[in-house]
């Protein structure tokens, strides 16, 4: 695979907060308007890849290139059409750079600056140290579908978003008896209860669990239907200890929601069947969901308070960022306007503006 210790796996919040740390370090470095882009390579294109490339591309905007790529031709392949599609919208509107039906056959480390003299953002030469430490990554894209060609990216970030593989334990290596039936994506295979079949006093759920529907199809490893499974496995734990008949479990599919940038979300509820609310209409109602199925009045007013709070605060940094943004652009318009009238003053030619 190559340097796979150098790229961003995202399980835990301290991975979050390193990835935060690596923009933040290349938005310095990269400050004038003659600087590179940052270019940002994710690795998957399911809920977690189409989030991370909608938020990222909005963070950066012109000052980056986000390229994601995915086996599949298309993104989100197992989301309800209306949210695939708002997600499709709002990553072609942010120039998203999308490379479908591609599979990473290798990542190189390579130095981004072997063979160049690096600037800072002050304009002066960077030191030889900071040149060593700046690194980029090679992708090689091998196709996944017949009738496409071989890539090869460069990025100076890549976040891997291809999946997890549940960890589960045998209850002892020396006991072919005690391990658990796992299926092909590493779960243990259960009963309608929760149960591990062949283990009657061991349940399993969320991503450690393969449970099929009605239909046969296997439940999709999602905290919806994690939160689900909870209760019934915390009945059924009592219930096989007190001898009382245990609950099979039905998953309630009450829809998919997934966040498209600070204000703009995609949510499909299933109680009205083709219906998706996108863009502030559906950040608004994603808001409303998450709010409903906290546990406690008190959960929902804390969280409410700060996610109030945290939107008059983005809002006014986003309005004194406007304001920046337009007087540094009046300055150098004016500063430009001031070299062009010495110049041609110089030159003996009278010159007029017009404003």
């Amino acid at each position: 695979m190559g340097t796979t210790s150098s790229l961003f796996l995202f399980f835990e919040p301290p991975m979050l907060q390193k990835v935060n740390s690596k923009l933040t370090t290349l938005e310095q470095q990269r400050f004038g308007k003659d600087s590179p882009p940052i270019r940002v390579a994710i690795v998957g294109c399911g809920y977690s890849g189409v989030e991370l490339a909608a938020t990222i591309s909005e963070r950066l905007e012109d000052r980056g290139i986000i390229q994601a790529i995915n086996v599949e031709t298309t993104i989100c392949p197992n989301a309800p059409p209306g949210n695939r599609e708002a997600a499709l919208r709002v990553l072609q509107s942010r120039k998203t750079q999308l490379f479908l039906g591609y599979f990473v056959s290798c990542i190189k480390e390579v130095s981004a600056s072997e063979d160049s003299v690096g600037m800072t953002r002050i304009g002066e030469e960077m030191s030889i140290d900071a040149k060593i430490h700046q690194k980029k990554f090679i992708l090689e894209l091998q196709p996944a579908q017949r009738g496409l060609e071989s890539q090869i990216l460069e990025a100076d970030v890549v976040l891997w978003t291809v999946g997890s593989k549940p960890v589960i334990p045998h209850l002892d290596p020396f006991d072919q008896s005690n391990t658990f039936p796992l299926n092909g994506r590493g779960q243990a295979e259960t009963d309608e209860t929760l149960r591990v079949r062949g283990h009657p006093r061991i349940f399993a759920i969320g991503d450690l669990a393969a449970l099929r529907d009605s239909s046969g199809n296997l439940l999709p490893a999602t905290a919806q239907v994690a939160f689900q499974q909870a209760d019934f496995a915390g009945w059924n734990l009592w219930a096989a200890i007190n001898d009382r008949p245990l609950l099979p479990f039905r998953f309630q599919k009450l829809g998919e929601m997934m966040t498209l940038g600070r204000n703009d979300a995609a949510i499909s509820p299933s109680f009205i069947e083709g219906l998706t609310l996108d863009g502030p209409l559906g950040h608004a109602a994603r808001k409303i969901a998450y709010l409903l199925r906290l546990p406690t009045d008190e959960h929902q007013i804390k969280v409410g308070i700060s996610w109030l709070t945290k939107s008059v605060v983005d809002s006014v940094a986003s309005l004194q960022s406007t304001m920046t943004k337009r007087s540094l652009d009046e300055s150098e318009a004016f500063c430009c306007s001031s070299h062009c009238a010495k110049q041609i003053d110089e030159s003996g030619h009278r010159i007029i503006f017009l404003l």
